[in-house]
């Protein structure tokens, strides 16, 4: 057998897999579309991976991080006679030109903004709670620019002015979006981010019980253009820990995290360094897994999935903390390359001592080619919110109640 005859005989077996793998999920008529659009993503995921991995392999012959080392400053903001709400969840978010930091406090509903450069409270805007301009409950939202700002509430999005009228919102039909796919409707907003570019809708639908997820793209309208399982997190389904005993239930999962950046949608999960990219003007997705040599590249083990009482749910959270887990991507606009945190849990937290964290950091490039990875000497926690300006890691911070933040100087 020649090589053309082997490459036609792989292309054959995935896209034979996909098919059989489609009926499985979805028996019954969902239409040829629906298959092709199917078809289309799994073939395009398979070519996609391995000539990834090989393009990483071949960059990660040097390492960027060699020689890693790093300062840090702490800048306090001035906020006048005004207070910073530190409650859980602290919300916050940098605006897309990298000048203005933006606070919530979802109680209230009121916005307070930072000029990053004068480091100094300069806006505080109120909206409606209720009524017709309100975003509805929230806790996150997605800076536009222009003084727009995007909120995810649960079934209808919006977009508001920082004078609090809404310019525009979507009224989601749910059960249209998901139907023909194993996700339960209330989740079709689950990590939905808005493309101000392309005009359309992201977001991580997904099962309760199995925790598999799906991407999403909604059109301009909030109609679904694109559904398609992200098989390669179902592993993260190993390491969801229950609890419905006398005390309460409890419920820890993988976190699941999906980022939008120019062209390109970046979902990812704690449970590994593995990706998916969504290349949007193209609508092709493919998984990428990066070679680490210093970094555990996945959670491995055994924790159990069910237990009954809070002090067996915290013995299973302790056992799962000491594994990796890998953050969220960091892009710095500057250099055009991607950042990732990764931690894992040395000694726990007691009543006297906060708990000791091992953390690393990697670098991608702008094709998002692994390009380095080292252990960080010197840093005690992991950054919060972390933001690139001017080629530096800042992360807001809490000082005895006054908004700070910790500006980091990356040197390699």
């Amino acid at each position: 057998m020649n090589w053309l005859d082997q490459r036609s005989q792989k292309k054959r077996v995935c896209r034979d897999s996909a098919k059989l793998l489609f009926r499985l999920l979805f028996p019954g008529a969902l239409g040829g579309r629906l298959l092709f659009i199917f078809l289309f993503f799994t073939l395009a995921f398979c070519q996609r991976k391995k000539a990834s991995e090989r393009a990483s392999a071949a960059v990660q012959k040097s390492n960027l991080l060699e020689n890693f080392t790093f300062s840090m400053d702490t800048l306090m903001v001035d906020t006048g006679d005004q207070l910073i709400n530190f409650g859980i969840p602290f919300i916050g978010a940098v605006s897309p030109n990298g000048l203005y930091y933006h606070i919530l406090d979802y109680k209230t509903l009121e916005f307070q903004r930072i000029h990053l450069d004068s480091l100094k409270l300069i806006d505080t805007y109120s909206l409606e709670k209720d009524g017709p301009d309100s975003p509805g409950f929230t806790f996150t939202f997605q800076p536009l620019g222009e003084g727009l700002f995007f909120f995810p509430a649960f079934g209808k999005p919006s977009i508001i002015r920082k004078s609090g009228i809404k310019v525009r919102s979507w009224n989601l039909n749910q059960e249209k979006i998901i139907e023909g796919f194993p996700v339960e409707s209330a989740t079709v907003n689950n990590r939905i981010v808005f493309d101000a570019n392309l005009d359309q809708l992201y977001s991580l639908p997904f099962n309760y019980e199995t925790r598999d997820y799906y991407l999403t793209v909604l059109d301009s309208i909030g109609e679904r253009k694109v559904m398609v399982p992200l098989p390669e997190f179902q592993k993260a389904h190993l390491f969801t820990i229950r609890t419905g005993g006398p005390e309460g239930g409890g419920l820890k999962i993988e976190l699941p995290f999906l980022q939008h950046f120019n062209d390109r949608v970046l979902i990812s999960c704690t449970v590994g360094n593995g990706i998916y990219v969504y290349e949007s003007r193209s609508d092709s997705l493919f998984y990428r897994r990066f070679p680490l040599k210093l970094v555990p590249p996945e959670k491995t083990g055994e924790v159990k999935n069910q237990v009954h009482s809070q002090q067996e749910f915290e013995r299973e959270l302790e056992k799962l903390s000491t594994q990796i887990s890998h953050w969220n991507f960091i892009r710095d606009e500057k250099s055009g390359r991607y950042f990732r945190f990764a931690t894992r849990v040395l000694s726990p937290e007691t009543e006297s001592t906060a708990a000791k964290l091992e953390i690393f950091l990697m670098a991608y490039s702008e094709d998002l080619e692994l390009i380095g990875e080292t252990k960080i000497k010197g840093l005690s926690t992991l950054p919060k919110g972390g933001f690139f300006k001017d080629g530096k890691l800042w992360s807001h911070v809490n000082v005895a109640d006054e908004l700070g933040f910790a500006v980091m100087d990356l040197k390699f």
